[in-house]
């Protein structure tokens, strides 16, 4: 399956200036509060310290790998890093897509000139 931003960059998308404004500004809120969440990240990649028991212990290896990845799970970390980059390429395809529209109401506007 293609990507939005890979769409957008073969023509396929296109969208009006202030409809991809707005897309943009709400993706650019999304990505200030993933910086704000990113200030607290350290403190879920440290292992949690629940006692010496083979249960306190399996439990702490499962907090972290849910936190930074493991056996059955991405985590958390990574998968914020991978919406991190799905935020930025569809920050790019909406700004791609303006200029698509753009183009083809300018090839619109020529058609019409020339009858």
């Amino acid at each position: 399956m293609q990507s939005l931003k890979q769409i957008a960059d073969s023509g396929g998308f296109a969208i009006s200036k202030p409809g991809a404004e707005a897309y943009v500004k709400a993706i650019q809120d999304a990505e200030d509060d993933l910086k704000k969440i990113d200030a607290h990240l350290h403190r879920i990649q440290e292992e949690v310290r629940l006692g010496t028991s083979p249960d306190a212990q399996a439990m702490a290896k499962y907090n972290l790998e849910n936190a930074i990845g493991g056996p059955g799970t991405i985590g958390l970390v990574p998968a914020i890093d991978q919406l991190k980059t799905a935020l930025r390429e569809a920050k790019e395809a909406m700004q791609k897509a303006a200029e698509n529209y753009d183009r083809v109401e300018q090839e619109i506007e020529q058609t019409h000139r020339s009858y």
